[in-house]
């Protein structure tokens, strides 16, 4: 049996009038990882910048601003999105004023990398 590399999906989904500006703890990795995509979306307001976090490090460069109704994509550089075992994976909205936010993070887990059940 072939085995590949995995893609999980870690998201949050926030609310408010508007949603305030905090970072959100939303997995420990099991074994080391690397987060590929992180998606915004948000509606309602003006605007809404997001990142993710590996322990208090940006994930992206520079904040992405999530798009309104349709969901915006930004891609690591270099090692930026690289997890090691037991590290945390944190989703941010860092400013705007929109009333809900959404924020994925795509994570690849490695074909040698025993299974998580």
């Amino acid at each position: 049996m072939a085995y590949q590399r995995r893609i999980i999906t870690q998201s949050i989904r926030l609310t408010g009038s508007p949603v305030a500006a905090a970072t959100h703890v939303v997995w420990r990795a099991p074994v080391a990882c690397k987060i590929v995509k992180v998606h915004g979306l948000r509606s309602g307001g003006a605007a809404a910048a997001i990142n993710a976090k590996i322990g208090a490090v940006d994930v992206l460069a520079a904040d992405l601003t999530a798009g309104n109704g349709v969901f915006t994509s930004g891609t690591p550089t270099g090692a930026a999105g690289e997890m090691n075992a037991g590290q945390v994976l944190s989703l941010e909205v860092a400013s705007g004023d929109a009333t809900t936010v959404v924020i994925q993070a795509d994570i690849a887990i490695d074909a040698d990398a025993y299974d998580l059940a």
